[in-house]
């Protein structure tokens, strides 16, 4: 004589559950995700502008030039490095700067110096940003180590002079 237990009241839920669950796949019913709706910006020229930007649009539609801000982070490039780094100022040199990009090309003498500048970068970028305002320099990218160029003879010597 065995009798089977009864179930209680959260045993009768769960299996309640269970079988509901069961009961909705029977009969196709899923989840359905909704659908993302796609929205497709259209650019009339209505759109609000911020106000340089709108100047910076309206120079370049009439011709207009703006000063290039690359060229005075090359200028100041002694200044900006001589602020973060003096130990630095006759060993690494700006070579180029993409205004677009913010992109500050620099070449150290030697390996060394250039380990400094990475170290240096962020206060580097602050300093150019302080100093050339319009530049705004968002990476440092150092270069391969060059050797700075001699200075060449003013007059080449002759082809069968030898030196002393």
């Amino acid at each position: 004589m065995t009798s089977t237990p009864q179930s209680s009241g959260v045993d009768l839920a769960c299996q309640a559950l269970l079988a509901a669950r069961e009961a909705a796949k029977k009969q196709g019913a899923a989840r359905q995700k909704p659908k993302r709706r796609i929205t497709v910006v259209v650019r009339d020229g209505r759109a609000p502008l911020a106000f340089g930007t709108a100047i910076g649009m309206m120079m370049t539609e009439r011709g207009l030039i703006a000063p290039a801000a690359g060229g005075s982070v090359l200028a100041q490039w002694e200044t900006i490095l001589t602020t973060v780094a003096p130990e630095l100022t006759s060993h690494v040199r700006a070579v180029a700067f993409d205004d677009e990009s913010g992109r500050l090309d620099v070449v150290p003498d030697a390996p060394a110096y250039g380990t400094k500048v990475r170290w240096s970068t962020p206060k580097l970028i602050e300093a150019s940003n302080r100093q050339a305002p319009n530049a705004n320099v968002r990476v440092v990218h150092v270069l391969a180590p060059a050797a700075r160029a001699a200075t060449t003879a003013t007059s080449p010597a002759a082809a069968g002079e030898l030196a002393p």
